[in-house]
């Protein structure tokens, strides 16, 4: 890869072995023997490869429904101590993908690659799921309006679905059957969390928990780009990250700069939306910039922003509260 390149989404840009995660399986208690008489009932040893469904230790009684325990996955018996045995998964390489489609900015070898693109980006407040890409589609006609089970059908296998609110776990269960690669909403109620970490469904929370509408600029800015390709991230694969959508442009010509990021400073009269509570989700202007830390709604004092509100309140709002929009 070099300077220059062009790369699209799925493009491997760096490949390197990566060490399979160690397992740890009762063996003693599923069979009901002791730790110590455990060695007369394995069926495997140390350093053995293994294939998943493999029979890793049985035990026979007169009578008796016969017991065994299967491994779980492919890998190598690493050990077997008190009971337990360790069990290698097979290694896989880790490959490493461009992410999004853009031109190779600069090389750090042995480390990555920075890539520029052009594009629109919604940051979100809460994210679960991996990285896929699709077609945007807006279902809701309003930023405050409920993703409904009815709206989510076959036809929209491969896309990524918009709503306002999300407060039906059949809308996740349909997704996941139909394999939507994705769903972004301004909401969801609390009890829908755990449901959306168990999924392999990228979703992305523009607001928060609860019933909050979409921000109006971020869902009018979806809905400028109904039809077009995105790439939703719910989580990293390799660890915790900000939940986001990108909306490439494509046949934009990358600006020749060499900064990863173009930062805008925030000025009096910049559109902010605000991400925590007690003004989670809504949108305003700021209108002065104190020089001191100001007290804040919780009684603590902060530097940030005075902003108004769209019905026309006055609020001081810390800077870590606040995302710049445009």
């Amino acid at each position: 890869m070099h300077v220059g390149d062009r790369v699209q989404v799925n493009d491997v840009l760096a490949e390197a072995p990566r060490e399979g995660q160690l397992c740890a399986i009762d063996l003693a208690q599923p069979l009901g023997v002791s730790a110590r008489s455990l060695a007369r009932y394995l069926r495997v040893a140390e350093g053995q490869q293994v294939a998943q469904g493999t029979t890793l230790a049985s035990a026979h009684w007169p009578r008796l429904t016969k017991r065994e325990v299967l491994a779980p996955c492919a890998g190598t018996v690493q050990a077997i101590v008190d009971g337990s045995l360790f069990l290698r998964q097979t290694p896989e390489p880790y490959r490493l993908r461009a992410y999004l489609p853009g031109q190779v900015l600069e090389t750090y070898p042995h480390r990555g690659v920075a890539i520029g693109a052009v594009g629109a980006l919604v940051r979100g407040i809460w994210g679960s799921g991996g990285q896929r890409q699709g077609a945007l589609v807006v279902m809701v006609g309003a930023p405050g309006d409920v993703l409904t089970w009815e709206m989510v059908s076959l036809r929209y296998r491969g896309t990524i679905l918009v709503g306002g609110v999300l407060d039906d776990p059949r809308v996740l269960y349909r997704a996941s059957r139909f394999r939507l690669n994705g769903i972004i909403v301004g909401s969801i109620t609390a009890g829908l969390r755990s449901l959306c970490e168990r999924l392999a469904l990228p979703v992305v929370v523009t607001e928060g928990m609860g019933r909050v509408p979409m921000a109006r600029p971020v869902y009018d800015l979806l809905l400028v780009h109904h039809g077009h390709t995105a790439i939703v991230s719910g989580a990293s694969e390799d660890g915790p990250s900000d939940p986001e959508v990108i909306i490439p442009l494509y046949g934009q010509a990358v600006p020749d700069s060499r900064a990863l990021v173009v930062a805008h400073p925030l000025e009096v009269g910049a559109l902010v939306r605000l991400t925590r509570p007690p003004y989670l989700g809504l949108v305003g202007r700021v209108i002065l910039l104190p020089n001191t830390p100001q007290e804040t709604a919780i009684g603590t004092r902060a530097m940030g922003a005075q902003v108004r509100l769209g019905d026309g309140r006055q609020v001081f709002v810390p800077y870590v509260n606040m995302e710049l929009l445009g």
